[in-house]
């Protein structure tokens, strides 16, 4: 059974991702790359400053490896050893961009910027802590929410 996923990173990390066409992640996601992300499943991309930035499909078994190929973490170096491969099924060069969309003015919410966070169900905050839901590496969405963005990045 296909899953999909959002995957959160840098820009940056974007960068070294695409030239090895390597996904990467910490120990703390080793049950997740182990018995849940499959060969053929599929994700979106989002990269941190609210843009989602590609589709990528996961190719092959997960496996370890200890080289170091320039990834970060804040400022300093690091591993991300639990790694997978992909191919990008698709990347725009400008990107849709998310946000908030809703405010609080006392007791009552305001809809004041409408934007595509508004079409996706996985982000249940549209206020201005929305993107807690992006500080992981990785989260399981729903093929609807998977199907929103995707069209959004296509259009882009």
């Amino acid at each position: 059974m296909k899953r999909y996923w959002c995957i959160s990173t840098s820009f940056e990390n974007w960068k070294i991702c695409k030239k090895n066409n390597i996904w990467g992640m910490d120990a703390r996601y080793y049950i997740t790359i182990k018995e849940f992300l499959k060969e053929g499943d599929q994700a979106v991309v989002y990269t941190h400053g609210g843009k989602f930035v590609a589709v990528i499909e996961f190719v092959g078994n997960w496996f370890y490896e200890g080289k170091d190929i320039g990834w970060t973490k804040g400022k300093r170096k690091y591993l991300f050893p639990y790694r997978i491969k992909f191919k990008i099924l698709h990347e725009t060069k400008n990107p849709p961009i998310i946000s908030y969309s809703t405010i609080e003015e006392g007791d009552e919410a305001r809809w004041v910027n409408p934007n595509l966070i508004d079409d996706i169900s996985f982000i249940a905050d549209k206020g201005k802590t929305w993107n807690q839901y992006l500080q992981v590496s990785i989260i399981r969405i729903t093929k609807e929410d998977f199907d929103v963005i995707c069209n959004a990045i296509r259009k882009s």
